[in-house]
């Protein structure tokens, strides 16, 4: 109990720095550091202990993974096949609302951090002759851009879990795929109750006709905006458009969730053949390499590995696992709470599978182990779908300025249904 004491201080320690504005990397390092002198670890091990965190084969591909994702997406914006995929999608789609709810969810399938941010213009714009309030919209953005999370392959979340977990890929993207689906129903259930589909969400046809140009100059810094030729062609062909642009994701999906391929060199293969068919320049390959490094996000996952290495170097993860298993506290009831709890104090998925999962891995029963496996990694999703330190969720509210309580309202209730869908499948099955 007094390792489960002293590491639940030293999250609390990372939660009132969090608060504080204080980067959840560096968070994570510097709990990382206070956890190995908490335990009477020697200095010189303890530094052991962040090189074997930093190095170790784990932590290469997972960065190597999140930096190729990222060059993956820079490789879309700059030959603007995001860019087309939203403007004929908003051809192809007459009904306002799936309209709306399209701009995050096509946004959502490359994971940026903060990505409720490149979607909320376009929505901006399709809804300003439809007097949706700012905390509809606000929940439209935010909710709908997360329907992928808990089952494409190419969050880091998922990806982590996989690693953590010495489970493949495909097996998070078929045993979550329910919860998906479940996270698209309760936001259309949110989204559009009570609204008025013929006057609330009312379009008017000409804006069908001419995409506006503001919402093309708001996708997330494009240095070169398409001529007026090419926007006529989108616009006469939506589905051909539709189709080519959303390919290179299509292609990537498919060859890891059906063939079974390792995504590191899945992506390595994918980004070359883009840079070939796209024909990229040299001077252009060279920026977009640069470019693609986000430093804090790499740093995220150093933080949360060197954090899972120091959990292992201290003992306290079999001592927690131990005194959790012998408490009174029921198994499923740990693996839904701890990384529910952890996903609300952090608001980031990978740190929350990070920190909880080298704990409940030590305490996975014998009987149905994959079934406590995803509950825990759909419980942390939940965790930082309802966290207000959720950098989506603070984006949007920053945009789109609505009041807080009744915004929050929608993202708690939807919430809630999700916890109980959660466990009643978790019994059900």
């Amino acid at each position: 109990m007094i390792a489960l004491l002293k590491v639940s201080i030293i999250l609390g320690i990372i939660v009132v720095l969090l608060t504080k504005n204080f980067p959840l990397a560096w968070a994570l390092l510097g709990g990382s550091l206070i956890m190995g002198i908490s335990f009477g670890i020697p200095f010189n091990m303890i530094l052991k202990g962040f090189w074997e965190g930093l190095s170790s084969l784990d932590t290469i591909k997972l960065v190597l993974i999140l930096y190729l994702i990222a060059l993956f997406e820079n490789i879309l914006r700059e030959k603007d096949l995001l860019k087309n995929m939203v403007l004929s999608f908003k051809k192809l789609i007459n009904d306002i609302r799936l309209r709306l709810i399209s701009m995050p969810i096509i946004m959502g399938l490359l994971p940026s951090v903060g990505g409720a941010l490149f979607s909320a213009p376009l929505l901006e714009e399709l809804s300003k002759e439809n007097n949706i309030d700012p905390e509809r919209k606000s929940y439209i953005n935010y909710w709908f851009r997360h329907v992928w999370e808990p089952f494409l392959p190419i969050y880091p979340g998922i990806i982590l879990a996989s690693v953590l977990t010495e489970r493949p890929l495909n097996f998070f993207v078929r045993e979550a795929l329910p919860y998906g689906l479940a996270v698209l129903a309760i936001g259309l259930f949110f989204a559009f109750y009570r609204a008025n589909s013929n006057q609330e969400y009312r379009q008017e046809k000409e804006n069908l006709e001419n995409p506006n140009e503001e919402i093309t100059e708001n996708l997330e810094n494009l240095e070169e905006t398409p001529t007026e030729e090419k926007k006529e062609e989108e616009i006469k062909n939506p589905l051909p458009t539709f189709l080519i642009s959303i390919l290179p994701i299509l292609v990537l999906l498919i060859l890891v969730i059906f063939l079974h391929s390792d995504l590191l060199y899945t992506l390595i293969g994918l980004n070359i053949v883009l840079f070939l068919v796209l024909k990229f320049d040299i001077n252009r390959i060279k920026n977009l390499l640069l470019n693609s490094i986000n430093i804090q996000n790499l740093i995220l996952i150093v933080g949360v590995m060197i954090f899972k290495r120091m959990l292992e170097i201290t003992g306290a993860v079999s001592d927690i696992a131990y005194s959790l298993n012998y408490s009174f506290i029921p198994t499923y009831l740990i693996f839904f709470a701890l990384p529910l709890i952890i996903g609300i104090f952090t608001g980031v998925t990978s740190a929350t599978v990070g920190i909880t999962f080298p704990i409940l891995i030590k305490m996975l029963p014998y009987q149905d182990p994959s079934k406590y496996i995803i509950l825990a990694f759909i419980s942390s999703f939940l965790g930082i779908m309802v966290s207000p330190l959720h950098l989506c969720l603070i984006l949007t509210k920053e945009y789109f300025k609505p009041d807080w309580k009744s915004f929050y309202n929608y993202v708690l209730k939807s919430g809630v249904l999700l916890g109980i869908f959660i466990l009643i499948k978790f019994f059900l099955t």
